[in-house]
Parts: C-alpha cells; sequence; structure tokens
C-alpha cells in the first residue's frame, strides 16, 4: 500500500477552517477522560464527532493517538497493526519493542500480542487516549473479541475513545456497570442555540436575528451538517424564510444538496464531483484517471476552498475525501442519472490502482466495474506476493469473490485457491485442483491459453520444489518459462527464486546462485519484494562457503534493509528479521567489530527468541556466547549455551549443531576443563561420528584444537593429519575459510612440535588467503599460541601491515621474556618450571623425584602448587596450559 495514503491514517485530520469551539465538550474530555477506560462518541453523521475530537487531540493536555478506521480494517491484525502504528506517532520508538516486533511479523500469534500490548500499555509515563474513529465500519466480529480482550486488561492510564454512527457489538453494559465508560451521545453533540449564532452570524458571516436563528436552531435541532447546508444556501438567497420552513433531515439533505449546492456548480465540477463519489479516498491523478480530464489537484482544491464537503486527510493536500453525507448523497445520485457509466468510472479507477502497485483497491474497483481482465491481472501479479507475505486473508476474499462465472469463462482465475493449499501443507488436494483446471482448460487449447498452462506449469513447479524432486522441477521450469511473457512479474521470479532453493538443497551452489541473481533482475516483482531478504540471505550463505566475507556482509546488509522496508512490515517472519542482524553481527565480530556486533546480535536474539524459530535460536544462542566469551564473560556464556543445548540437541540443522559443539568446546577451554574437552573429542574420534555427518568442518576444526592444546605428540600428529584432509577437501570445494583455519591450526600444531619453518610457512599461506577478505577473529581466537606466531611473523616482516591488525585483536604485545608473567596471576618458581616441563613430558612423581634428586613428597607440593597457578586439575590440563602460556623450562 503506498506509504503516503496509509500514513493519513494514523494523522489527526488538519483544522482547515475555522470552527466553533465547543468548550463545554471539551471540558468534558479533558476532565473526565482520565476517569475512564472506554469513551464512546456515538451519533449519526452529520455532528461534528471526528472534528470535536481533532480539536481535542490538538488542544488537550495528553497525548492522542490516531486511527482513521475503514472497511479494509477489517482484520485483527490489520487492525492491531495500524493501532500500534497510531501509538508510534505519539512514543517514537514503540515499534521496537517487543509489541512492535511481534506485530511487525507475518502472521503475529494473537495471545502474544496481546499480552506484549499490556506489557507495553503498563509502561505508559502519563495518561494517553486512542481515538478509533468511525469505529461503525469494522463489522468483523474477531477485531470486536481484541478491542474487548484489550479493554479488560488496560492499565488506568490508557484510554480508549470509539466514534461511530451507533452502539459497537461491544460489552457496554459491564463497562457501564463497572463505571468504565464514558458517553457522549447526539443530544450533547447537538449545537446550542449560542452555538448556532456564532455558527452562522460569526464564522460564515450572515446576520441573522435571534428570532430566524431560534427558529432554524428549534427547526434544525442543533444538527451541525444541516446548519452547514443552510449556510451555502444562504449565500444565494436572500431570506431564509423557505429554510425555516424544512422539515425531515432526509429530505432535507436530498433536497438542498441537489437543488442549492450540486445544481448552483458549473457542469465540470458537478461531473467530477458524480464521477469520483465511486473512490472513498480522492487524489489529483487518480481522479484524472476517472474523469478523463484533467486539473483534478486543481479542482480538488478548489472544492476545499468553496467548503465544499471535502476533508484533506494529510498537510499536503495529497490525499482528500468527501464528507461521508455528501458522499452518500453523490453516489445516489451517480446512479440516478448516470448509472450506465459508473463501471467504467470503476474500470478506470481499478486501472490507475493497478498502475500504482496499489491490488487491493484495484481489485475491488474491478469487481465493481465487471473487468475480468484487470481481475486476473491483479491476481496474477499479487497471489504469490500475498501467500509469501502471509496475507491469506486477503488472497482468501479474492477467490471467494470472484463470480463463478469468471471461473468458467477463464479456469486460471481458480489458481490463486491453489496456492492457498499448497501454503496451507495440501499438497495432494492442490494437484487435484491443479489437474482439474488443466482439464478445462486443454480443450480450449489455443494460442491464448498458452499462458494460462503455463501458469498451471509454475505451480506444478513450486510443488516439486517442495517436494525436493529436481529434475521434475527443472522440467517444469523450463515449460514454464518458455511460455510466460518476459515481462511477467507474478510467477518467472518465484520460479528462479524455488529453482535456487532446490539447486541449494542438493549442493548445486553455483546453479543456485545462477538462479538467485535472475530473481534479483525482476526488481519490481511483488513476490520478489517480499522475499528478496531471502535471496540476498542465500547469497550471503554461499558466499561465505566461499570465504568472499565482504561480498556477503555487502549481501546481508541489503537482506536487513529488505526485512526493514515499510512495504514489507507485517510481510516477514519475525525470525527473517533477526536472522538478518544474527549473520551480519556475526561477520561484524570477524572483522573485530565486536561494538556493531554486539549490537545486531542483540537485535537478532531479540527477534528470534520472540519468533520461536529453532534454527535462528540455535545460531542466537552460539553466537552471542562466542562473543561473550571474546568479552571474559565465561559464566554469561555457559548460560547460554546451555539455554541452547536442548534445542540444538534435537535439532534437524547440523550445521549449527556442529556450531554449537564447536562453541562447547571453547567454552571447556576458556573454563580450562581441558579434560571434558579431551573426553569429548576422544569418544567422537573413536565412533567417527564427525566425518559422516554433513557440515561437521566447524566441529572438526575445534577437535583438532583441542588435541593439538593438550600437548601429547601423537594426538598432535593425529591432528595433523586430520587437518590435511580437511584442508585439502575445503581448498578443492572452494571453502576458503575452513581451508584459512586448517592452516592457522596446522601452523600452531608444527610450532608446538618445534617445527618453526613449517609453522611459518603455513601461517603464511593462512595470512595471504585471509588477508584480502581481512580475517581477524579467526586468528584471534586461537588464542596466545597465535599471538606467538604472529609476534614471529611481524619480526620476520611479513605482511607487517595485516599482522599488526591481528596482533592488535590477539590483545597481546608481549616479549618472550615476559609472557608468562603476563599471563600468569603468579609466575612459576624456576623450580617448578623444571617440575613442570617433566611433568609435560609423561614422566611420574618417583620419576621427577629421582631426575630432580628431591623427594616425591616435595613433587607432590611442586604439583599442587602449579595447579594452582596455572587454574589446572590434573597432568593433562596443567601440561596443555603451559605450552599454550609458553612458560615450560
Amino acid at each position: 500500500m503506498d506509504s503516503t495514503l496509509l500514513s493519513t491514517k494514523t494523522r489527526v485530520p488538519p483544522q482547515t477552517h475555522p470552527i466553533v469551539r465547543r468548550s463545554r465538550l471539551l471540558a468534558v474530555l479533558e476532565r473526565e477522560i482520565p476517569d475512564y477506560k472506554l469513551i464512546l462518541v456515538a451519533a449519526p453523521a452529520g455532528y461534528g464527532k471526528t472534528t470535536l475530537l481533532a480539536h481535542w487531540a490538538r488542544s488537550g493536555s495528553f497525548p492522542v493517538a490516531w486511527l482513521s478506521l475503514d472497511e479494509a480494517d477489517n482484520d485483527p491484525d490489520r487492525f492491531l497493526r495500524y493501532l500500534l502504528l497510531a501509538w508510534d506517532t505519539v512514543q517514537p520508538g514503540i515499534r521496537d519493542s517487543p509489541l512492535g516486533l511481534l506485530l511487525g511479523a507475518k502472521q503475529p500469534e494473537r495471545d502474544a500480542v496481546l499480552a506484549a500490548f499490556v506489557n507495553a500499555t503498563n509502561e505508559l509515563p502519563e495518561h494517553l487516549a486512542v481515538v478509533l474513529d468511525d469505529y461503525h465500519l469494522i463489522g468483523e466480529a474477531a477485531v470486536h473479541e481484541v478491542l474487548a480482550s484489550l479493554l479488560d486488561h488496560l492499565p488506568p492510564t490508557l484510554h480508549i475513545v470509539l466514534t461511530g454512527r451507533g452502539d459497537p457489538p461491544l460489552p457496554l453494559a459491564r463497562y457501564r456497570a463497572r463505571q468504565e465508560l464514558l458517553e457522549i451521545r447526539t443530544e450533547e453533540l447537538n449545537f446550542t442555540q449560542d452555538e448556532t449564532a456564532e455558527f452562522l452570524n460569526d464564522l460564515k458571516g450572515f446576520n441573522l436575528a435571534r428570532e430566524e436563528i431560534a427558529r432554524l436552531h428549534s427547526r434544525l435541532e442543533g444538527w451541525i451538517a444541516g446548519l452547514h447546508l443552510v449556510s451555502l444556501s444562504l449565500r444565494r438567497q436572500a431570506e431564509p424564510a423557505e429554510w425555516l420552513a424544512v422539515a425531515g433531515r432526509h429530505r432535507f439533505v436530498a433536497d438542498y444538496l441537489s437543488q442549492d449546492v450540486l445544481a448552483q456548480l458549473p457542469d465540470d465540477t458537478r461531473r467530477f464531483l458524480l464521477q469520483t463519489s465511486i473512490l472513498d479516498r480522492l487524489r489529483g491523478g487518480l481522479c484524472d484517471a476517472v474523469t478523463g480530464r484533467e486539473g483534478g489537484q486543481e479542482t480538488l482544491e478548489l472544492l476545499e476552498r468553496q467548503n465544499l464537503f471535502l476533508v484533506p486527510l494529510d498537510d499536503r493536500r495529497e490525499w482528500f475525501r468527501y464528507h461521508r453525507l455528501f458522499a452518500d448523497f453523490l453516489r445516489d445520485e451517480l446512479h440516478r442519472c448516470d448509472g450506465a457509466d459508473v463501471g467504467d468510472l470503476h474500470r478506470r479507477a481499478g486501472r490507475w490502482y493497478f498502475v500504482h502497485d496499489l491490488p487491493e483497491p484495484a481489485f475491488r474497483h474491478a469487481l465493481q466495474g465487471d473487468d475480468r481482465d484487470l481481475a486476473t491481472a491483479v491476481v496474477q501479479r499479487y497471489a504469490s506476493a500475498k501467500v509469501m507475505g502471509g496475507e491469506y486473508r486477503i488472497l482468501k476474499e479474492w477467490v471467494e469473490s470472484i463470480p463463478p462465472e469468471w471461473t468458467d469463462a477463464y479456469p486460471v482465475l481458480a489458481l490463486p485457491r491453489a496456492a492457498l493449499m499448497t501454503f496451507a501443507g495440501q499438497i495432494d488436494a492442490c494437484v487435484r485442483h491443479l489437474d482439474d483446471i488443466e482439464r478445462k482448460l486443454i480443450p480450449l487449447e489455443d494460442e491464448s491459453n498458452r499462458v494460462p498452462l503455463a501458469l498451471v506449469t509454475t505451480v506444478r513447479c513450486f510443488i516439486a520444489c517442495i517436494r525436493n524432486n529436481l529434475p521434475e522441477a527443472e522440467a517444469m521450469a523450463s515449460r514454464a518459462l518458455a511460455d510466460l511473457p518476459e515481462v511477467d512479474l507474478g510467477h518467472r521470479p518465484g520460479i528462479f527464486v524455488a529453482l535456487g532453493d532446490t539447486y541449494r538443497v542438493n549442493g548445486r551452489w553455483e546453479d543456485a546462485r545462477a538462479c538467485y541473481l535472475r530473481a534479483l533482475t525482476f526488481d519490481r516483482a511483488p513476490a520478489l519484494r517480499v522475499r528478496s531478504d531471502h535471496v540476498f540471505g542465500a547469497l550471503a550463505d554461499l558466499d561465505l562457503r566461499q570465504g568472499h566475507l565482504k561480498q556477503a556482509a555487502d549481501h546481508w546488509r541489503r537482506a536487513l534493509a529488505a526485512t526493514e522496508e515499510p512495504a514489507n512490515w507485517g510481510r516477514l517472519d519475525l525470525p527473517e528479521t533477526g536472522w538478518a542482524h544474527l549473520r551480519l553481527g556475526e561477520l561484524l565480530y570477524e572483522w573485530n567489530d565486536l561494538a556493531g556486533a554486539r549490537d545486531h546480535l542483540a537485535r537478532g536474539f531479540a527477534r528470534t527468541e520472540l519468533g520461536g524459530d529453532v534454527r535462528a535460536q540455535i545460531a542466537g544462542g552460539v553466537l552471542v556466547a562466542r562473543l561473550k566469551l571474546t568479552d571474559g564473560d565465561v559464566e554469561a556464556a555457559a548460560a547460554l549455551l546451555e539455554r541452547t543445548r536442548p534445542l540444538a540437541e534435537q535439532s534437524p540443522f547440523p550445521d549449527w549443531t556442529s556450531r554449537f559443539e564447536r562453541c562447547q568446546l571453547e567454552l571447556w577451554l576458556a573454563q580450562r576443563r581441558l579434560k571434558a574437552a579431551v573426553d569429548w573429542t576422544e569418544a567422537r574420534l573413536r565412533d567417527g561420528v564427525l566425518e559422516s555427518r554433513p557440515d561437521s568442518e566447524s566441529v572438526r576444526l575445534a577437535t583438532a584444537r583441542v588435541m593439538i592444546v593438550t600437548g601429547n605428540p601423537s594426538a598432535r600428529d593425529r591432528a595433523l593429519r586430520r587437518l590435511d584432509l580437511l584442508r585439502r577437501s575445503a581448498e578443492a570445494e572452494g571453502r576458503t575459510a575452513v581451508a584459512i583455519e586448517a592452516l592457522a591450526l596446522q601452523a600452531i600444531a608444527h610450532w608446538q612440535g618445534g617445527d618453526r619453518t613449517r609453522a611459518l610457512t603455513a601461517l603464511d599461506r593462512a595470512l595471504r588467503l585471509a588477508e584480502p577478505e581481512e580475517y581477524v577473529r579467526l586468528f584471534a581466537d586461537l588464542g596466545l599460541s597465535m599471538a606467538r606466531l604472529l609476534q614471529e611473523a611481524q619480526a620476520r616482516d611479513v605482511m607487517p601491515d595485516y599482522v599488526a591488525t591481528l596482533l592488535a585483536a590477539c590483545g597481546t604485545a608481549l616479549t618472550d621474556r615476559d609472557a608468562a608473567s603476563g599471563a600468569l596471576p603468579e609466575p612459576l618458581s624456576p623450580r617448578e618450571r623444571e617440575v613442570l616441563s617433566l611433568l609435560a613430558a609423561g614422566l611420574t612423581n618417583r620419576e621427577i623425584a629421582a631426575t630432580l634428586s628431591i623427594s616425591p613428597e616435595t613433587v607432590k607440593k611442586h604439583t599442587a602448587a602449579i595447579y594452582g597457578k596455572l587454574g589446572a586439575s590434573n597432568r593433562t590440563e596443567a601440561a596443555a596450559m603451559a605450552r599454550d602460556l609458553d612458560v615450560l623450562a
């Protein structure tokens, strides 16, 4: 929907002309509203309900949020979203609250939204009134139930003000009994005689005698719209006597609007009013399209200046509407005088809306104008977008409102029902439905049916993709693309996205990339707007497989921008928006932008937790836990992993299960629980489960690191062999990040084994692969052993600028001499270093005692002191930490 048009719904209607200040009613509102939960302003059209409340909203002492309702708001989710947007105009930032995040997602869980709404209102710092104008246009029981539920739980600082032409279907008797309802009705809204005099004599400039004012007031009973009509006619009559004889409001309106308003206007203006009366909202270009003449904007501005029942909807005077009474009268006149042309007016309006990417009014006018071709075009272009955006209710209304004779003559109009079946998981029923459509089309087969049959084939392609039947999907896609028009915006992009997803599932990465890039060429396609975040995210994942961090970050930024596009608000799953934040935060973390990573990860994690998507929750837990480890908050990292563990252990996402296990190993190392890490690693190596698991590179790299950290020569050699296999495989498949980390770990292993030449060679290869994409944390997170290697590389002037960046991220520039004292709270004594070296070599306490010519008891004392200083609990951990800290004698 056009954002300019929709923003008019949440703005207090502007005051365009001087009005009677209704002090007595303004005082009631200001004084009484804080004591009531619900305020009902109910009266027929023409009693100034909106004008009164708009005046109060602009001049009152506490904030007022405004929502102008229309028939399209008969949907609970839409109603609640607009309620939030209205609230946001007076409390900016509420859209970033849990309530805003939930309502910004596709198909929000109703109970969760209502609970979040109540929680948000409980935090209001002051009184807030929410005006729901024209609530009589709401007929959907589910909306009334939502509002009643909110009213039952609102805090005393929030007040709902309803305007309408009668009593809404809410439990008003209960609210009255509880003294929670304030009612302002026709009797209170009527002008007093003094207000009538002020309106006619002071504002309209007449000089009516008190007796004439009294007779007019008595006749019209203070009806404001009637007085306005009187003022229009009095400009053309010297005496008001004829007015004073009028009886009956219905006749009064019809007669005088016809005789004293419409009949007095120039023919062009009168024709403009009648023809544009079919429109709920008016805009210059739209009026030009309907009337077939130019100058619509100028005519609207002229009507406003003449005060001819035209209400501006925004401060820029772009959108207007006719006063309800005037609009009803004009439509009656149009059908009475020019009924044969009404259908053509609707067709013109519908085509303008279609061209301006406004499908709902386009479809509505197509039905009213009996324009099957336009209705078909709307459905074909927007049905996929409606389904993908969770707007099932709108699509269902379209399907149910299509006349049966249209479907009989053009069977492809039944395709939206197939889309609803597909996304409801009713695949078999959908296939039968497609067979039925195809049977109706084939006997009619000619050139005009080529595209309808291609549309059926397109849906069959989608089904094949859902079933992961790649050969059939490719065949259906080829047939459909051959027959669909090149300019098709409703189905071509969807085919490429579906094929890309299927190629990706089957490991055909380059075919997937080509499909996604092809889909992005349809930048005007409604369905692509809804799915572009998915396409950009998929491309980012493909980039990450090849280690292209910069390109991946660009794609994630574009994905994030797509999730934040105003047109997509309410159309995407909440985890989708969280996913883009998480993955961008992951890349910023790799580049050591910890502040940026922290911000995006927090935003992403909040959205994934609210959204309840398991994969996103695992990813959020792992990525935030990794950041906590870098921050030194080991306790918080451990708590996060424990929360994530049940999800990871039962998840069908092997890549994130692998990354969870890796983070667990890193946590154990940070906690100096080397034995736990070693035991877990040895168990996985014995059962060979890692090699058989898909997407296990992450945990396989982590287990190799654990083997290296132990300092055991045999374990180190095993790690080197496993890393070599992993590196070769990664290089063959273009997975650069895996190859870089495998080389970095090989460098550490060679260094600890005393082979400095091979260590520096491996490091040099890793650095040269990593530098173009500016990897940082991959090296820094490998700890002090990598820092030592980088210092050596720095001393040898290897890639000096890049190495300096990595060392800065490591947080160390220690010299060999002060490394131990800088790393340990209490340095080891020379004797303790000797004992630790022998202990790391595998000697028993008796053998150490014999070697150093000391007693076994003395060895035990030294060993205990070493454990305390290193924070180790056994020999294996002590030896590993000693090697990592380079404190062996």
